[in-house]
């Protein structure tokens, strides 16, 4: 932070407009009795002689307090703190606008503080709701599975998809604190996705879905309950936007280049070239969104998706062919250790992808 001197002779010009005004009328008067022209000329040089080096080191003083404020700024996380942290002002001045600053500043952190406290409880609330919620859903999937017909099928699709919602709005309730609801540890994806797969297996009965597992056999490093969670919105995903051909889903794992690369390949309607780049965007629905069956399309799924990603260190990325198929895929590195002491790792990970 620093400030020009032309920029400080343009804030007091008006000063230095009447100290210039004052020596030429008391020149004029000098003049008029008789001074001479040498005479005048050495004032004004004195004057001057005076005056420039006053101006510069007023502006040295000011430009260097300045840097000492943008310095002590710089080296603090909150921000706010810095009228409290700042050695005592200079000049009455300052201190008025220190006064004026923490004033201001308490306004915000209390203001912030009653956000912070309203947010916690709507959160609170919200994890309250889906877990109350939950109980009579799994009640209607027991009945459902204890009393098998073609509607109880029906019903126990229909929940299936409620409990997926439900599950959305929880992790989104959490997203913001994933680190604190993470166990980090060994997962095999084999088993991670067959136990997706079971848990929507009435879902993918009812579309008619064909699953590849085949080149599905490594192990990772993450959470699996979020790590689940990715995997049902993916394939969520896969059976909403399937056209009118029956879903077949190839979900494998491969490695690559430092890291363990899962896909999900869908031969589904695919995504426009123009869109693809805004897939991951909070709301971005797109045009298979706005179409007809698509009722349901908030453009979230894949936004909570791309946020848990980032929050657990895996890369995602997204290909599609128009009206073909399309695949996404979770990039999880090698050597991720835990969520708390791999945070720079992570980011550099998720940023390649």
């Amino acid at each position: 932070m620093n400030i020009r001197f032309s920029d400080y002779i343009d804030d007091i010009k008006g000063v230095l407009l009447v100290c210039f005004s004052a020596a030429l009328f008391f020149t004029l008067i000098l003049a008029a009795f008789g001074m001479g022209t040498a005479r005048l000329a050495l004032l004004w040089t004195c004057f001057c002689l005076i005056l420039f080096p006053t101006l510069i080191c007023c502006w040295r003083r000011k430009r260097n307090r300045l840097s000492y404020l943008g310095d002590v700024l710089d080296g603090l996380d909150s921000k706010y703190l810095l009228a409290e942290i700042a050695d005592a002002p200079d000049s009455a001045l300052e201190e008025a606008y220190f006064r004026l600053l923490r004033t201001a500043l308490k306004s915000m952190t209390d203001e912030v503080a009653a956000s912070r406290r309203q947010t916690r409880e709507y959160q609170e609330f919200l994890e309250q709701w889906v877990h109350e919620i939950k109980l009579p859903v799994t009640g209607i999937q027991l009945l459902c599975e204890n009393n098998k017909t073609e509607v109880t099928r029906k019903i126990l699709a229909q929940t299936q998809r409620i409990g997926q919602d439900v599950e959305k709005v929880l992790f989104y309730a959490r997203l913001g604190a994933a680190e604190k609801d993470c166990l980090i540890r060994e997962i095999s994806l084999r088993d991670c996705v067959m136990d997706v797969l079971a848990r929507n297996r009435q879902l993918l009965m009812e579309s008619g879905a064909s699953i590849h597992t085949e080149r599905l056999s490594h192990t990772v490093r993450s959470d699996s309950r979020w790590l689940a969670f990715l995997l049902t919105q993916l394939i969520s995903n896969s059976l909403k936007y399937r056209g009118d051909r029956a879903p077949v889903l190839d979900i494998a794992s491969r490695e690559a280049e430092g890291c363990v690369e899962l896909s999900v390949t869908d031969n589904g309607l695919g995504i426009r070239p123009s869109e693809l780049p805004r897939i991951f965007d909070k709301g971005f629905v797109g045009s298979n969104g706005r179409g007809a069956g698509s009722a349901g399309a908030t453009g979230m799924g894949l936004y909570l998706c791309a946020g848990l990603c980032q929050r657990l260190g895996i890369g995602i990325a997204a290909e599609s062919d128009w009206n073909q198929a399309t695949s996404v895929r979770l990039y999880f590195p090698k050597y991720q250790a835990t969520i708390q002491d791999s945070t720079k790792k992570r980011k550099d990970i998720y940023d390649r992808f």
